[in-house]
């Protein structure tokens, strides 16, 4: 299904894209790290006016809770979203928008292998960079002397990769409906920022992708980590359809040809 010469061609054009983001993530996932030892004039303060001082104890309370606060729960999750969006938004409204999307459908591929194939290339990005630099993150963390539950740690990271193909395929929807890619990716981002609205509630914030993406649960509870990777499989492969139905059923006659 996944055409080779095709996954290729979406992975050198989104190069710069990735390149960018990569050397952000990088960057955070050796500096949180490296500014661990600093963090001891926080814990001198009192911030229990800020912050609720059970989840201050929690966080100083070893460095792996550190460690996941500061990268799983907020700068992966967060930057994982926005990975996702920026990938996605262009994957199929690119085809449009600069009036290529009649040449690629001459190539004697279905629409669905297309879409697979890059939606396909997506995945390996957000992977390079979910992955990459969470290991940046155990290198710098272990040459600094730091014991960190590694295996748990790399995990964790495995859920939020899942939220973040979520997102992603959630978002390629909008680049079919939509043929321009910043006009997608700010409908994408206004309609994933409805739907974070769950996670503010604790009644509710188990149904929040953005929350299943910290992997809360796993962490505080020892809860199965195939349980959100399970939902988010299932939510993944329900995007994954619906996209393929709509870019079948996509006229590009009327696109801007450049």
């Amino acid at each position: 299904m996944i055409n080779p010469a095709l996954l290729a061609k979406e992975l050198w054009e989104n190069r710069i894209k990735f390149i960018l983001m990569f050397v952000l993530l990088g960057i955070l996932g050796a500096a949180i790290p490296l500014l661990f030892n600093f963090t001891e004039i926080l814990r001198n303060m009192d911030l229990s006016p800020f912050v609720d001082p059970g989840e201050l104890s929690f966080i100083w309370s070893n460095y792996s809770n550190y460690a996941w606060s500061q990268w799983t729960a907020k700068n992966l999750t967060q930057l994982a979203t926005l990975s996702a969006i920026v990938l996605g938004m262009g994957s199929l409204a690119g085809e449009s928008a600069y009036g290529t999307a009649l040449f690629l459908l001459s190539k004697p591929l279905s629409r669905r292998q297309i879409y697979a194939t890059k939606t396909a290339a997506g995945f390996v990005m957000l992977a390079g960079l979910v992955f990459g630099s969470t290991v940046i993150f155990i290198l710098v963390s272990a040459l600094k002397g730091f014991t960190l539950a590694q295996g748990v740690f790399l995990l964790s990271s495995v859920i939020t990769f899942g939220g973040a193909v979520v997102i992603y395929l959630g978002t390629a929807i909008f680049s079919v409906l939509i043929a321009e890619p910043v006009r997608a990716g700010v409908a994408a981002a206004l309609f994933w920022m409805l739907a974070s609205v769950p996670g503010f509630f604790k009644g509710t914030a188990a149904y929040s992708v953005f929350f299943q993406m910290k992997a809360v649960k796993y962490w505080f509870l020892g809860e199965n980590p195939f349980i959100p990777l399970l939902i988010f499989l299932i939510t993944g492969w329900i995007l994954f359809e619906i996209g393929v139905y709509l870019w079948s059923r996509r006229d590009f006659q009327h696109d801007r040809v450049c």
